[in-house]
C-alpha cells in the first residue's frame, strides 16, 4: 500500500480491508452443502469465521491507532482489552441469559412480541458495543454468535432473515452513494493493484500454508480460490476509516471498487483454483492417508465399498448392516471417523480419490460400489480408478446435474441417480395416482421420459 502512494494509516485501513475475506460470498460462491461436507469447504469456512472475529480488534485497533491521542500505543491496547471483554462477556452470559429471556418470551405464544424481543436484543446489543467502543454491526455480529448454539436459533434466523435482507440493501445503497466511479475509473491502475492483492495476495500463501499443513494440491488451491475476495467486513473497515479521516473518499472510493470487483470474480476465481488444485493432484497423485485401521477391509469379498459417510452414506450403510451384506465405508471427517470407529462401525479415514485408499478398501474383491459424494471431480475419479481396478464392478453414484451424469456414465457408472429427477418422478407418480393412473403406465411413462 505505501508503495501505491497511501501514508502510514491509510496503508494500514487498505491492508485490512483486503486481508478480510468474507463468510457471505463464500457461501454464495462454494454453497452451504459444500462448506459442511468437503474438506476445502470446511477449511474455508473456518478461516473466514476466525477472520470475521478477528475483524473485531482490527476496527478497535485501527481506530485507536488512527485517534488524535499521542499514547497510540496505550489506547490500542485498553481498546483492545475493552473489546475483547465485550466479546467474551456476550459470548459466555450472552449464550446463557439471551436464550433464556427469548425462551421465556416464546413461551407466550405471541409471535409479534419475539420479533419485539429479537430486534432488542440485535439493537441492544449493537448499542452496548457502541459504547465500549466496538463497531456496531460488529456487536451484532456477536450477538447472533451467542445465540447460534441456542434451541431458538432457527425461530430467531426465521424472523431476522427479512430484516437481514432489508438492512443490506440499505447499507449496500449507501456505500454505493458513498462511492465514486470517477475516482474508481481515474484510478484503475491502483483499484487493479488491490484487486490482485485482494485476490492473488491472499490466495497463494493460504495455499502455500494449506500445503505446509499437508492438505492434498486439490483442497488447497480450491480452499484458496474460495477466500480471493473480500465483502461485508471490508465495507465496515472501509466506512470506519472514511469516517476517522484516516481514508478519503478518492481512497475509500478504490477500495470499495477494488472489494467490488472481488465480490464479482469471485466464482470464477473459485472455479480456477478448484481446476489448477485437480490438475495438479493428476500430475502428482498423493499416496493417500493412512487408514485408520488397515486390517478393517483385509478378508473382505464381494462387499460394498461405500463412498462418503454423511446423511446418504449412512442411510445405506444401515440397510445394508440390517441385511448382513458386508461393507466398508470410506470418508475424509476425521472426527466422525473416530466415533464411528468407536462405535465398532467399519470405515476407512481418506480421500477415496486417492488410489492407496480405495485400495485399502478391498476395492479389486469388492462386488457393488456406491458413490454418495458430495463432490463431482471426487466421485468421477474415484469411479475411474475403481472400476480400472475391478472391471465387474457395479458402481451406483448420485449426481446433482445433467453433466455430471453425463459424464458418470462416460466412466463406466451402471446407475446414476439425480436427486431432482428422482424427486420430480415421485411427485409425478403420487399425482397420477391420484387420478387412477396404475403403477405400470407410470412406471412406462417415466422410462420414456428417461
Amino acid at each position: 500500500m505505501l508503495a501505491l502512494g497511501a501514508d502510514l494509516i491509510e496503508a494500514l485501513f487498505m491492508g485490512a480491508i483486503a486481508g478480510i475475506c468474507s463468510s457471505v460470498v463464500l457461501v454464495k460462491v462454494a454453497g452451504e452443502e459444500a462448506l459442511s461436507t468437503t474438506a476445502d469447504g470446511r477449511i474455508a469456512l473456518s478461516w473466514s469465521i476466525v477472520q470475521d472475529l478477528l475483524t473485531v480488534v482490527l476496527v478497535v485497533l485501527l481506530s485507536a491507532v488512527a485517534g488524535p491521542s499521542e499514547a497510540v500505543l496505550r489506547d490500542a491496547a485498553v481498546a483492545t482489552l475493552l473489546a475483547l471483554g465485550f466479546v467474551v462477556a456476550v459470548l459466555v452470559i450472552g449464550s446463557r441469559v439471551l436464550p433464556a429471556a427469548l425462551g421465556r418470551v416464546a413461551m407466550l405464544g405471541s409471535r409479534e412480541l419475539f420479533v419485539v424481543a429479537v430486534a432488542v436484543v440485535a439493537i441492544g446489543t449493537a448499542a452496548l458495543a457502541h459504547e465500549v467502543g466496538v463497531s456496531v454491526a460488529l456487536g451484532a455480529f456477536i450477538a447472533g454468535l451467542a445465540l447460534a448454539e441456542s434451541e431458538l436459533a432457527a425461530s430467531v434466523l426465521g424472523e431476522v432473515i427479512p430484516l437481514r435482507e432489508l438492512f443490506a440493501t440499505v447499507f449496500f445503497v449507501s456505500v454505493g452513494i458513498l462511492l465514486s466511479p470517477a475516482a474508481v475509473l481515474a484510478g484503475w491502475p491502483v483499484a487493479l493493484s488491490l484487486l490482485l492483492i485482494i485476490v492473488l495476495g491472499k490466495a497463494l500463501p493460504i495455499a502455500a500454508i494449506l500445503r505446509l499443513a499437508r492438505q492434498p494440491f486439490g483442497t488447497s488451491l480450491r480452499a484458496a480460490g474460495l477466500l480471493g475476495q473480500s465483502g461485508e467486513f471490508s465495507f465496515v473497515l472501509a466506512t470506519v476509516g472514511l469516517q476517522l479521516g484516516s481514508l478519503d473518499r478518492d481512497r475509500f472510493s478504490l477500495a470499495m471498487g477494488a472489494v467490488v470487483l472481488s465480490i464479482v470474480s469471485a466464482a470464477p476465481i473459485a472455479r480456477l483454483g478448484a481446476a489448477i488444485g485437480d490438475r495438479l493432484d493428476r500430475r502428482f497423485p498423493a499416496a493417500g492417508k493412512a487408514v485408520a485401521v488397515p486390517e478393517i477391509a483385509a478378508d473382505l469379498r464381494r462387499h460394498v465399498v461405500v463412498v462418503g459417510y454423511g446423511a446418504v452414506g449412512r442411510s445405506v450403510s444401515r440397510i445394508l448392516e440390517a441385511r448382513s451384506i458386508p461393507w466398508v465405508a470410506v470418508d475424509m471427517d476425521y472426527p466422525m471417523v473416530r466415533r464411528a470407529l468407536a462405535d465398532g462401525a467399519p470405515l476407512i479415514y481418506g480421500d477415496a480419490a486417492k488410489p492407496a485408499v480405495l485400495d485399502a478398501a478391498r476395492i479389486d474383491t469388492a462386488s457393488t460400489m456406491v458413490i454418495a459424494l458430495n463432490g463431482a471431480l471426487a466421485a468421477q475419479q474415484a469411479a475411474a480408478y475403481a472400476i480400472s481396478r475391478n472391471d465387474r464392478l457395479y458402481v451406483v453414484a448420485r449426481a446433482h446435474s445433467a453433466q455430471e451424469e453425463a459424464a458418470l456414465r462416460r466412466i463406466g457408472v451402471a446407475q446414476v441417480i439425480t436427486a431432482e429427477r428422482q424427486l420430480g418422478n415421485e411427485l409425478v407418480r403420487h399425482t397420477l395416482i391420484r387420478y387412477g393412473v396404475s403403477d405400470r403406465e407410470i412406471d412406462a411413462m417415466l422410462r420414456r421420459r428417461g
